[in-house]
């Protein structure tokens, strides 16, 4: 019997390996033409979509912000901001809280051609916006054109309860007869992430590389400084704080995040630009032209660039260029724009800049 045995297992083929599963290709990715990250391609096959959120404080942790390409914050009546958030790459979800447009907001929407989500708007911006409509601009109105594409939060008090989502932002828009289509341009100049990034976040003694090995700085900046200082007003000031990979932003000393993701803002790039606005009125109503050159700040990687804003036009997307004219390299990532009234301040550390 053992012999048998023996013999038998002399003659057992040997088990075949188990060859590994094959893994999944790489998503190829592609630079989004609003702020030069790299993303999956079919992520920028649509039109942009800009929707004015609130910025009051009873609006406070926002929606959505966290996943915004751009984030526009301007001025309005009553000493408060609100955000014109550019989305692309990323179908959020919620964003809001919603609110009213101006005629100055639509004016720095309009070079992106994009789906246009907001509740109302003051009386000046009522016929603009009416006539950009019948030339094909994407309005999706809250109280008169798509109220389809907004919901009413009832965790929270009117004005500031109402919200929507890109994907419905998308369908209601092409339900109104407005196509989907990419968005076509180049928002800025981005120069190319570094070959080989840290392992380590710098300043932890184990991988001190420059995280910006790679980028080519501008001329004229100031030295690295992490916190720089916008101020609005007296009583309003965004900080935000260098942390050796992005920026975070603050305001009244707290981290921004979104209601429902605690993580902070993490912002690559902050452009601060005076555009000067005029009081029309007793209730406080703006008129700001939106388009022209104007005086700029690059706030990147610590470091602050003195620069120009130009904006051609409502058919010609921004640039930030140099005094020579050339044009100054963002890193990729969200970008947040500052469009500051005249007399406003930025303080990086002892230097401060105002127009």
């Amino acid at each position: 019997m053992a012999v048998a045995l023996s013999t038998a297992c002399a003659g057992r083929a040997p088990s075949p390996e188990t060859s590994p599963a094959p893994s999944a290709p790489p998503t190829p990715s592609v630079a989004n033409p609003l702020n030069g990250a790299l993303v999956p391609p079919d992520s920028v096959l649509h039109r942009v979509s800009a929707v004015v959120v609130d910025n009051y404080p009873d609006a406070r942790p926002q929606n959505g912000l966290h996943d915004a390409d751009i984030v526009y914050e301007v001025e309005a009546e009553g000493g408060i901001t609100r955000y014109i958030a550019l989305f692309l790459s990323t179908a959020a979800a919620e964003v809001g809280p919603v609110r009213s447009a101006r005629t100055y907001v639509v004016d720095l929407a309009r070079p992106y051609r994009p789906f246009f989500a907001h509740s109302g708007e003051n009386d000046d911006t009522i016929d603009p916006l009416r006539e950009l409509r019948a030339s094909g601009f994407a309005d999706l109105d809250e109280i008169q054109q798509t109220p389809a594409a907004f919901w009413r939060d009832s965790t929270r008090e009117m004005p500031h309860n109402l919200y929507a989502s890109i994907v419905r932002i998308r369908d209601i828009g092409t339900k109104a007869g407005y196509s989907d289509k990419p968005f076509v341009g180049k928002a800025f100049t981005f120069a190319d992430p570094p070959a080989d990034p840290p392992a380590d976040p710098p300043g932890t003694g184990v991988n001190n590389a420059d995280p910006n090995a790679g980028l080519a700085r501008p001329a004229q900046q100031t030295p690295l400084v992490p916190e720089t200082v916008i101020s609005f007003w007296n009583d309003y000031q965004v900080h935000y704080e260098w942390d050796g990979a992005a920026y975070q932003r603050f305001i009244d000393g707290q981290s921004q995040h979104d209601r429902d993701d605690n993580r902070p803002y993490e912002v690559s790039d902050v452009i601060a630009v005076w555009i000067p606005a005029k009081v029309l009125d007793a209730i406080g109503d703006l008129a700001m032209n939106v388009f022209g050159n104007y005086p700029a700040l690059l706030i990147r990687d610590g470091r602050v660039t003195t620069c120009k804003w130009v904006a051609a036009n409502s058919s010609t997307l921004p640039l930030l260029v140099g005094d020579d004219g050339s044009a100054i390299s963002l890193t990729p990532g969200q970008i947040y724009i500052e469009i500051l009234p005249q007399g406003s301040t930025v303080t990086n550390g002892k230097k401060s800049w105002s127009h």
